[in-house]
């Protein structure tokens, strides 16, 4: 029995040591193996950690930016008022060809194609000549970010098909498709299509993450329109991740850094209970036959205040929105901003443009900032279908001035939302690829531990998600106007678990009799999933705990495996003998 015990601590040991490694800071990691042996590995898990930066154009990006409020002044004396930093960018570098070239992307949830720039872009500084019909002004420094030279290698292969891409900020590529030896870091995604491209006017690249109907080799009405296998998907084709399914985490406004998780759900990241609401559908009359984007329906928007007012619900009107993680601010109809604008004593300015009140105590400069303000200690509270996710009024407010605020929330023309990175830096979004799906929570801050569970492989839902209430009163395609009726905080939900782990979640909802709501959804989503706490099939659940070292973004990983019950075991043993 001692020769049985000292093997079984052999092992134990072993396999702790062996799952015991440094995640670098902008790296990629499995989350189940050692990463030197991952090409031999079992499924798992991909994370990936990037760096976040604020600007309008990314290379005048940089973490320690803050929407800021310019007045420009033209000639026949009006004036103009311009909000920079409005965009937000997260970096990662790539590994192309052989030998390696090192390229630095951004991750885009809002897109779905890998592409980078060829080192003989006409719009490089580098290659510019007066002959090319660019004028100089027009010329972008590409040495920053690298870009890609297939003639210098030896693996690239041209499909000979053309690419090309326009963005919301007038930037474009346009190229050819191939493929090539392609590796972030430790992990290898060769066979994965990306474009090389030959004219561009953005200096670096971009790595879309988004649902292949966005990939720019389909319309959703082309005749010829056809999809491929982008990021998500070659990773799950090879192995790497079970399900097509991604967590992101933002972390705090001001953090450097955040995390999207291939394949899992970090279970310490956010406050239970997860909930799941389908995506909508919001461009079925552009040809799309399901989403293609990440919409889906916000159900009511409202107020809580630490003063001891009573809750304010401010609309339960449920208009579309978007999950946007390239944009800083949060957009809202304009009617919905008046609404929030009166509420917390804002005044619009003909003159700025913006709606403007004094800020709260805790940004303000002046010599009376430790009194309070009638600002101090609102949150927004974001209905979602039955569960809410809160932020602090604060996070939506820019300062141009030591006390004079703008509200940070653009009004829009359209009947429908934008939600940025204000909101999105409060919620731990789980984004199922595969069912079409969101699962959200409120996130956790300053969390040195992980609970990773990975999504198995046919998953009908997220580990530990459940529906929430208002899963099928999505968003109708039939305009309402915003509405101030009914009540968001009103909702009573009662969770029980039985003996075989399922939970079961009944709600009862005294929203109101709100127009906005529709029982006719427009979600792609159509199936019945079961309100289960984990997904079917067999998942893996991985605990990990660990100290940050904030300077070089280096995290220590020790997991406990199922194999470290041996040492459980062979303690038992040898205290018998």
């Amino acid at each position: 029995m001692t020769k049985i015990a000292n093997l079984l601590v052999w092992l134990a040991a072993a396999a702790n040591e062996a799952q015991g490694f440094n995640i670098p800071k902008n790296s990629v990691h499995r989350g189940d193996v050692n990463p030197v042996k991952q090409q031999h590995s079992k499924r798992g898990y991909v994370g990936l950690e990037f760096t976040k930066s604020y600007g309008d154009t990314f290379e005048g990006s940089n973490s320690e930016n803050t929407p800021e409020l310019y007045l420009h002044k033209r000639s026949d004396g009006s004036e103009s008022i311009e909000i920079t930093n409005q965009g937000t960018f997260y970096s990662v570098s790539l590994e192309i060809g052989t030998p390696e070239q090192n390229i630095t992307v951004l991750v885009d949830t809002g897109s779905s194609d890998l592409w980078v720039s060829n080192s003989n872009n006409p719009y490089c500084q580098s290659n510019y000549q007066s002959t090319s019909g660019i004028t100089y002004a027009d010329t972008i420094d590409c040495t920053d970010y690298g870009t890609f030279d297939p003639d210098s290698s030896s693996s690239w292969s041209s499909n000979s098909t053309s690419f090309s891409i326009k963005y919301g900020d007038s930037t474009f590529a346009s190229g050819v498709w191939g493929q090539d030896r392609l590796h972030l870091e430790d992990l290898n995604v060769t066979g994965l299509s990306f474009a090389v491209a030959n004219r561009s006017n953005s200096t670096v690249g971009v790595l879309g993450i988004g649902l292949p109907g966005l990939e720019v080799t389909y319309t959703g009405s082309a005749s010829k329109a056809y999809q491929y296998d982008n990021f998500p998907m070659v990773l799950k084709r090879s192995g790497a991740i079970e399900s097509n399914v991604y967590s992101l985490y933002l972390n705090e406004l001001d953090a450097t850094h955040g995390t999207v998780l291939f394949g899992a759900v970090d279970h310490s990241k956010y406050e239970a209970p997860l909930y799941t609401i389908p995506l909508i559908n919001t461009l079925r009359a552009n040809g799309f036959g399901s989403a293609v984007q990440f919409d889906v329906t916000l159900q009511g928007l409202g107020m809580t205040f630490e003063n001891g007012t009573a809750d304010k619900t401010l609309t339960t009107t449920a208009i579309p929105a978007l999950l946007d993680s390239g944009t800083t601010l949060t957009y809202l109809p304009g009617s919905l901003v008046t609404i929030i604008a009166n509420q917390v004593g804002a005044t619009y300015s003909s003159r700025l443009g913006y709606y403007t009140v004094a800020c709260p105590s805790s940004m303000s400069s002046s010599s009376s900032s430790s009194s309070s303000s009638t600002l101090d200690g609102i949150n927004l509270i974001f209905d979602f279908g039955g569960f809410h996710i809160n932020a602090t009024l604060e996070d939506f407010l820019i300062q141009p001035s030591a006390n004079i605020c703008l509200l940070g929330i653009v009004p829009q023309t359209a009947h429908s939302a934008l939600l940025g990175d204000s909101f999105l830096s409060h919620a731990y979004v789980v984004y199922d690829l595969e069912n079409k799906e969101i699962s959200m929570a409120q996130a956790k801050y300053d969390v040195d531990s992980s609970d990773i569970e990975v999504v198995s492989s046919g998953a009908s839902s997220i580990p530990s998600a459940i529906k929430a209430p208002g899963y099928s009163q999505t968003w109708s395609s039939s305009v309402a106007s915003i509405g101030t009726t009914g009540n968001i905080f009103t909702l009573v939900t009662q969770s029980t678990v039985d003996n075989s782990g399922t939970e079961t979640t009944s709600a009862t909802s005294n929203a109101g009799s709100s127009s906005s709501y529709s029982t006719t959804g427009t979600s792609s989503s159509s199936k019945t999933t079961s309100k289960k706490s984990s997904s079917s099939g067999t998942s893996t659940r991985t605990t990990t705990t660990g100290s940050t070292n904030r300077k070089n973004g280096a995290f220590k990983v020790t997991t406990f495996h199922p194999m470290s019950v041996l040492s459980l075991i062979a303690f038992y043993l040898m205290m018998m003998v």
